[in-house]
């Protein structure tokens, strides 16, 4: 499945034109709240937020949607860049891209060829048609699923990439994991990635967010239901502390509290 320039074009023009409501997950087709609901269960409300429910009844999209409305192919916002067709740093511009993606981690919109994109851009703004400078994309990336006159790439299969959900958080929560051969991984923020490696348990891991506050605890494989190590607040590997939650021996399960701040619970109720 594919479609050409204009017909992406159109569905953007479209899309403004009907005012359709952001909502992570979702596709481009009327949600009702019970929907919203099991999207926000499904992602958690630092995605789908709580005043998203307002947008029952009405045509609800995500980033990565938009384009799917108009090729019929199904992609994460990362599976759009790692499938792209060219990929140029978003300086590099020219009007004849019209059509091609304007791509930032966790993001995606449609560049119109005149220093402007469309894009469902988020939970506060929804569908716009904005000059770039409003936003802060990184790339431009040729659709692989888009016919720009010499065919489309649809085939080209897409990378085994989580979908992301970074760019509509309002709370960005950080995290690591050590596992049992005792080699601490990299960072994952958010639904941008997984903390792990397939095949290897986890022994610790650390947490942090740059809102409000945290604490955490992890429960050890074998152990009695109720006997949950330690509560702690910090991330970091050298604090043995309060920096990482776990001792060394695998956890089976993971007890995360998070204190909210008031300016987000106003806001979102």
């Amino acid at each position: 499945m594919s479609c050409t320039v204009e017909q992406l074009m159109k569905k953007c023009e479209l899309a403004l034109s009907q005012k359709w409501q952001y909502v992570y997950g979702a596709k481009g087709t009327v949600l009702s709240r019970a929907q919203i609901d099991a999207l926000r269960n499904l992602y958690g409300s630092n995605c789908v937020w709580w005043s998203d429910s307002n947008k029952a009844g009405k045509i609800c999209c995500d980033c990565s949607g938009l384009p799917a409305s108009a090729t019929g192919v199904i992609r994460g916002s990362a599976q759009y860049k790692s499938t792209a067709v060219e990929c140029y740093p978003i300086s590099q511009r020219k009007p004849h891209m019209r059509g091609w993606g304007v791509w930032m981690s966790g993001h995606i919109g449609i560049y119109d060829g005149n220093g402007g994109y469309y894009a469902m851009d988020g939970s506060a703004r929804n569908m716009v048609h904005y000059p770039l400078s409003k936003n802060k994309f990184t790339h431009i990336i040729k659709l692989c699923d888009v016919d720009y006159g010499e065919g489309a790439s649809t085939g080209k299969a897409p990378a085994a990439i989580p979908s992301g959900g970074s760019y509509n958080a309002l709370v960005n929560f950080t995290y690591s994991v050590r596992t049992e051969d005792g080699k601490i991984l990299p960072d994952v923020t958010n639904l941008a990635d997984y903390a792990g490696i397939r095949g290897k348990r986890i022994t610790d891991m650390a947490i942090r967010c740059n809102k409000g506050s945290l604490w955490y605890q992890v429960h050890i494989l074998g152990n009695a239901p109720d006997d949950w190590l330690p509560k702690v607040s910090g991330c970091d590997w050298r604090d043995t502390v309060n920096g990482f939650a776990g001792d060394h021996k695998p956890i089976d399960a993971v007890r995360v509290y998070y204190n909210t701040p008031d300016d987000i619970v106003r806001q979102q109720g």
